[in-house]
């Protein structure tokens, strides 16, 4: 029996706790949260990797890919590159984060 991984369509959402606007997906069954504003230029995804934050290309069709070794150095996928969300929001959700009252 063959089994696929989902891919799913980016969505437009917000942070629970920080409330940053992030894009949200499944990139082959792993759940990816990237901010929503991309990534101006290879330096900053640089300080993205080096800070543990993985990268992401949002292709044409809406899709999250990650971006490994092999295809950061390709450069084939075309689209916008984002970071892995990092929340600056508290460490532990409030009863108001989780009914979404603010």
């Amino acid at each position: 029996m063959t089994r696929h991984l989902i891919s799913t369509v980016a969505t437009e959402s917000r942070c629970p706790r920080c409330r940053a606007a992030t894009l949200t997906a499944l990139d082959d069954g792993i759940p990816a949260r990237v901010n929503a504003t991309p990534l101006p230029d290879r330096q900053a995804e640089i300080t993205a990797l080096l800070d543990g934050r993985l990268t992401y290309v949002l292709t044409t069709n809406r899709h999250l890919l990650h971006r490994d070794g092999s295809r950061i150095a390709a450069n084939t996928l075309r689209g916008t590159v984002h970071a892995e969300h990092k929340c600056t929001g508290p460490t532990q959700l409030t009863f108001d984060d989780l009914i979404g009252n603010q």
